[in-house]
């Protein structure tokens, strides 16, 4: 196996209480050909201290100040840097088991890919941490239809940057949406539809630590207007190479039930949501998750109605 050059790309905005300890769990990594690029968002806490103790200790370990401009164009930036010839992206308040850039780049090589996955946890302060052993047997492999297809659910890999080994050439032509929440949505499938082949190793090596101010736990109303957005985009371009996928089709309709309720009465987003769930077949309902089926039969009965009654309910309500 060879042993290229990997970029660990870090955007790095108020997360001095965890920052040390994702910067150790990338020190510590078994293979040890990396950069780690730490693109500091101009984050007003103590950060950038951390970020210069760190890389005057390691000479791979490299310290990006900048403006603030965001997650999207912390982790463009870091692609502009980046000499490596594959990407990781680690968000700064999490961390990683020391075998994951080892792990993700055997798959990469073993099995002629260009972005190799695995498993990831839902960590929490005081949770116990095991090391999971990795068993070349579990290792899928998908066709490009079906990794995309695993995009819409968390059974698999999902649909995070940071669970994920990329040929970096696949970021030619590809960024990340600047100014929008829900980058990810907007990004993985693009860069998916680019390969022949994508590899999940189900073992978990990525720590997805829980902080009550992250972005999907502050859903505003913009985040609503982002996530109808990008799912528009994405659905468009999966509508025209898979016209058959029907997790796009649902998908679409739920993110419109979940956004509709805090759309402005008569924009072009609504005209466009009301449209959209005209064109969809009826008997869609069956596949829903049980909790949708209601609140699409209050859509379909009244809209107004049911803007009124979900635009204070959470989406999992």
């Amino acid at each position: 196996m060879g042993k290229d050059l990997i970029s660990i790309i870090v955007p790095i905005y108020n997360v001095a209480e965890c920052l040390s300890r994702c910067i150790e769990s990338l020190m510590a990594q078994t293979y040890e050909n990396i950069e780690i690029l730490l693109i500091n968002d101009g984050s007003p806490d103590n950060s950038g201290e951390i970020c210069e103790k760190y890389a005057a200790m390691d000479s791979r370990v490299k310290h990006f100040p900048k403006e603030n401009g965001g997650l999207s164009h912390a982790r463009n930036y870091g692609i502009e840097h980046a000499k490596g010839k594959y990407l990781c992206f680690v968000d700064g308040d999490d961390f990683m088991d020391r075998r994951m850039v080892e792990t993700l780049y055997h798959d990469i090589v073993s099995y002629g890919v260009n972005i190799s996955t695995c498993g990831f946890r839902v960590y929490h302060d005081g949770d116990p941490l095991v090391e999971e052993p990795v068993v070349e047997e579990n290792i899928e492999k998908f066709t490009t239809e079906e990794a995309i297809n695993h995009l819409f659910t968390k059974e698999k890999y999902a649909n995070y940057a940071w669970n994920k080994m990329y040929l970096a050439s696949l970021f030619d032509e590809v960024r990340f949406p600047v100014g929008r929440k829900m980058e990810d949505l907007g990004t993985m499938y693009k860069l998916m539809g680019q390969c022949e082949a994508v590899t999940y190793n189900p073992v978990k090596l990525c720590n997805y630590y829980q902080r009550g101010t992250s972005i999907l736990h502050n859903r505003d109303k913009k985040f609503y207007e982002d996530k109808f957005f990008l799912t528009y985009e994405r659905y468009c371009y999966l509508k025209e190479r898979f016209p058959n996928m029907i997790r796009n089709e649902l998908y679409m309709m739920v993110v419109i039930m979940d956004a509709y309720p805090h759309m402005e009465n008569g924009s072009h987003d609504q005209k466009l949501a009301e449209s959209l769930m005209e064109q969809f077949p009826t008997t869609h309902m069956e596949h829903f998750p049980p909790r949708y089926v209601r609140r699409y039969q209050y859509y379909r009965f009244n809209k107004a109605m049911y803007a009124e009654i979900y635009s204070k309910k959470t989406d999992k309500q």
